[in-house]
């Protein structure tokens, strides 16, 4: 009995554990505007979540995320390995939490080269460019020895205004020019929105 009890203490534990690694609370933030140049002034940083990715290369690499009244802004640190590969960001939302499959309220945001994205789809290489609307993200070649990516997305674009409490799916993805990949959380998948994890705002 005292065996049977110890093991459902350890259950509890690790899937409260592994709800907390694919949940983020954010904290709303007016200081200082961030400026989407990649370099990741601190003072613009002030109050942001971070999250870690592992497993594509040999450098860990940092997600940081904040938001204010009209956008969400995310940053990735460190998407340059010791080989001098650059690492390609993508970030998935959906909108609507209860939604399993893509549809109106799901996005798609890669940079690269260029800014491209799509809703309701993913891969969408027909709608890129150096100007999106409602959203934008520095690009390659890093600049001024960086080698970071900052996103601002406006909830203009994604069709919210989000209040306190309020949730959405959102997915990390980095890949190689080799097309290898790592997200996070861990078990998404790109193609599954079920499978991303959870903000708060």
């Amino acid at each position: 009995m005292k065996a049977l009890y110890c093991f459902i203490i350890m259950s509890c534990f690790f899937i409260k554990n592994h709800a907390q690694n694919n949940f983020v609370k954010l904290i709303e933030s007016q200081n200082v505007p961030v400026i989407i140049d990649g370099e990741l002034a601190e003072q613009e940083w002030l109050n942001a979540q971070e999250i870690l990715i592992k497993g594509i290369t040999d450098r860990e690499v940092s997600v940081l995320l904040k938001y204010d009244t009209d956008n969400l802004y995310i940053a990735f640190r460190n998407l340059t390995d010791s080989q001098n590969i650059n690492f390609n960001a993508e970030v998935l939302i959906n909108t609507n939490t209860k939604e399993s499959t893509w549809g109106e309220h799901c996005y798609w945001f890669h940079s690269s080269y260029g800014n491209c994205s799509a809703i309701g789809q993913y891969y969408y290489w027909d709608n890129c460019t150096t100007e999106p609307t409602g959203w934008i993200a520095n690009t390659f070649p890093f600049k001024n020895g960086n080698n970071n990516m900052e996103f601002k997305i406006s909830f203009s674009k994604l069709n919210i205004t989000p209040k306190k409490g309020e949730q959405l799916k959102i997915a990390f993805k980095l890949s190689d020019p080799l097309e290898q990949q790592v997200y996070w959380p861990d078990a998404a998948f790109i193609g599954d929105p079920l499978t991303w994890g959870l903000i708060e705002f």
